[in-house]
């Protein structure tokens, strides 16, 4: 399991054996499979399921079981990934200081 920099993971979420690029969010109870590479600033909606491997390219949302591309993220998207690691960093550096 390979997990690039400021990726959010939602609750419940699996990931097997699988590469995840900088700023993505995988979202809640979704499920990667092994052998999957998913690249740089990728969205992964809640529930999907990613088969064992699958390259999915960056800058989409994929939805789905399977997992397909939905559509290309907007720039709003984009700045999110980052903004959403960002935040759950301060609020778990915020609970360590407490």
């Amino acid at each position: 399991l390979i997990i690039g920099n400021q990726v959010t993971i939602g609750h419940g979420a699996v990931l097997h054996a699988c590469t995840i690029g900088d700023r993505c969010l995988i979202g809640m109870n979704a499920t990667v499979l092994d052998g999957t590479v998913i690249e740089a600033e990728s969205m992964i909606a809640a529930g999907s399921l990613v088969p064992p491997g699958k390259h999915l390219e960056g800058g989409y949302l994929w939805a789905g079981n399977p997992a397909r591309k939905a559509r290309p993220l907007t720039t709003r998207e984009r700045e999110y990934l980052a903004y959403s690691a960002e935040h759950y960093t301060k609020l778990a550096d915020s609970f360590k200081a407490s």
